[in-house]
């Protein structure tokens, strides 16, 4: 009898320890089950608010071409089921350039994932050449007559903020127009800008205007060449106007084609289809996921 008793409780024992190492087992596995549910959600989480600071950044990117190259700001957009904040903050460098930041913030779940982009949207006084000739061309005896003439740091600078009075670019005597020739010309008359009474033919890489040019309704004009007939970058800091006031361009930097000209009647649409993302070439860096 002894013996049938110490074995009935031996099985007991022997059946409580397999019921607790299969509630143990059970427990491990909802415990590794729920983990993986929530790394794969995290994973999801975090590749959805990675898209969306994707979506910001291009947001920013597409306000700054399309409606504003001097946007700065903040802001944050409800998306699918989560939100990117946008932050674009400016620099105005003494060198006349401008470094422009963006960090945009994805935000999905608990995730967070962020990403960030810096470039120059304008580009500073330096490179170009010293040997630029400037004067007005006569178009009777075939020459260069000299007129303000400025040789600087590998660029040709024009105006300076102390200026009283427009820096005025008229017909000599006789037939003519303004002929500048650089790898690189800014027209730095601020606050005072350019007045462009004739034909302002620019031969030139890169040209920079930091002043409002004003055209002469009847008679004004810009001519942008290239040494390579390749488009010329220009960029414009404030608008171009006509004297009657009609506006023709926005801020913005534009790619004109080789010979291209801007008069006091081109079309404001046809000259925004030139329209690019302000951003020096060679500039830009960007980090990822942060």
């Amino acid at each position: 009898m002894e013996t049938m008793h110490s074995q009935k409780g031996s099985a007991l024992v022997f059946v409580v320890l397999i019921c607790a190492a299969l509630l143990l087992l059970g427990t491990s596995l909802m415990d590794l089950n729920s983990a993986d549910l929530q790394i794969a959600v995290n994973q999801r989480d975090s590749l959805q608010a990675y898209y969306l600071a994707e979506t910001g950044m291009e947001s920013a990117l597409a306000v700054m071409k399309e409606h504003d190259s001097f946007y700065t700001g903040h802001s944050t957009v409800m998306l699918a089921e989560g939100s990117f904040s946008v932050s674009v903050s400016a620099l105005e460098q003494a060198n006349g350039g401008r470094s422009v930041t963006i960090v945009s913030t994805g935000e999905s779940g608990r995730v967070r994932e962020q990403i960030s982009m810096e470039f120059q949207s304008f580009p500073p006084f330096n490179g170009g050449t010293n040997g630029a000739a400037l004067g007005w061309y006569d178009e009777t005896d075939g020459i260069i007559v000299p007129g303000i003439h400025t040789g600087g740091a590998g660029a040709v600078l024009l105006g300076s903020s102390g200026m009283g009075l427009p820096l005025i670019l008229q017909q000599q005597e006789g037939n003519g127009y303004a002929c500048f020739a650089a790898e690189q010309l800014f027209f730095n008359s601020n606050p005072i800008s350019l007045l462009v009474e004739e034909t302002l033919e620019i031969s030139c890489e890169t040209a920079v205007f930091h002043g409002i040019v004003i055209l002469c309704s009847e008679m004004g004009s810009l001519r942008f060449v290239h040494p390579s007939i390749a488009p010329v970058p220009v960029y414009f800091r404030n608008r171009i106007v006509t004297t009657d006031h009609h506006v023709l361009l926005e801020a913005g930097v534009y790619h004109f084609p080789h010979g291209y000209q801007i008069t006091g009647t081109s079309n404001a649409a046809e000259l925004g289809n030139f329209r690019v993302l302000p951003l020096v070439p060679g500039t830009m860096k960007r980090w990822g996921r942060g």
